[in-house]
């Protein structure tokens, strides 16, 4: 995990694990929903998984050297290859051995230099529709080496410009495609720089009852979006993000598997879940009630076990080639 090789000596934050956690649980049930209504509810709160990983890597590149920011850009760039490869071969999978619907993709403008230019400017990928997000974190590392505290500038005006552009009636007939960096990414990650420099002092503020009070009021206010626009969605994600950033920060929690979800595997389960719904949705495109119910739940279980597996293969290959020299 990227954030993890961050922080310069400081012990393993298992509180931050389990709400790393369940934030891609969120994320995995916002792709793959429940049934209405509660799986729409549920979207609204859940898109605050992502930001909290945007905070966790402003956290822990708070205070990381310029080596461990190379390292975590790179790191990035690796993650973002592979989530684009993963794809590409789920195209071929797809394709059936159709060498000519294959060799069209691959000539179409999706890998033109315009097009992987624009790839870049809005974050969007052509290929894996996932990989916004390690557009948006590569861009985090990058701005975090050029301008360090500097940064902080940016995230205040990309965070006022977030609500300007989903107030109405802007938000009912402009797209801002900078969204997901400069509205989403950037301000988040400079809110984990900001927690991780005011850490001590926050915490003699703010005792964890009136964060819990502030994260049942984030949960409302995301849920509001439903009926009266993007605004309140915006602002709920930015105080329920913050709040239980800092009230399961610091905590040492004894659900270690629950931690390792959160740690070791969330980046794997963020790249190949929506390959699993794929694969699921491909065998059982039509899910009675119950399994309606249940699926959401299927995808986060087999891709957990995958992420299980991988790293086992991962570490006994390592261990290894350590024996072998």
């Amino acid at each position: 995990m990227i954030t993890e090789r961050l922080s310069s000596g400081k012990e393993r934050d298992h509180g931050l694990d389990f709400l790393k956690a369940i934030a891609v649980c969120l994320i995995v049930f916002v792709h793959m929903p429940f049934p209405k209504p509660f799986g729409v509810y549920l979207a609204y709160v859940g898109s605050v998984g992502v930001s909290i990983f945007f905070m966790t890597a402003g956290y822990y590149a708070h205070r990381a050297s310029r080596a461990r920011l190379l390292h975590a850009l790179k790191r990035t760039a690796l993650y973002l290859l592979v989530a684009d490869l993963l794809y590409l071969v789920k195209l071929v999978v797809e394709a059936h051995g159709d060498v000519g619907q294959v060799a069209s993709y691959l000539l179409s403008e999706v890998f033109t230099p315009m097009h992987v230019l624009k790839t870049f400017v809005v974050s969007q990928s052509g290929i894996c529709h996932v990989a916004w997000f390690l557009i948006a974190l590569f861009y985090c590392y990058v701005l975090k080496l050029l301008l360090g505290r500097y940064l902080r500038v940016l995230g205040y005006v990309g965070l006022l410009a977030g609500i300007v552009v989903v107030l109405p009636p802007i938000a009912d007939y402009m797209d801002f495609p900078l969204n997901n960096h400069w509205m989403w990414g950037i301000p988040f990650f400079v809110m984990g720089d900001l927690v991780c420099d005011y850490e001590s002092r926050i915490r003699q503020s703010l005792n964890p009852p009136v964060l819990v009070l502030l994260c049942v009021l984030g949960v409302a206010i995301s849920l509001l979006a439903r009926y009266y626009g993007t605004l309140w969605w915006h602002i709920g994600n930015m105080v329920l993000a913050p709040a239980s950033f800092v009230l399961l920060g610091g905590n040492r929690m004894k659900y270690h598997r629950v931690c390792l979800l959160g740690g070791t595997y969330a980046f794997f389960i963020y790249i190949v879940h929506p390959l699993v719904i794929a694969a699921y949705l491909s065998v059982s495109p039509s899910p009675g009630p119950v399994e309606r119910w249940l699926r959401p739940l299927i995808v986060l279980a087999v891709t957990t076990m995958l992420a299980a597996l991988f790293y086992r293969c991962k570490n006994r290959i390592e261990l290894g080639v350590r024996n072998f020299h």
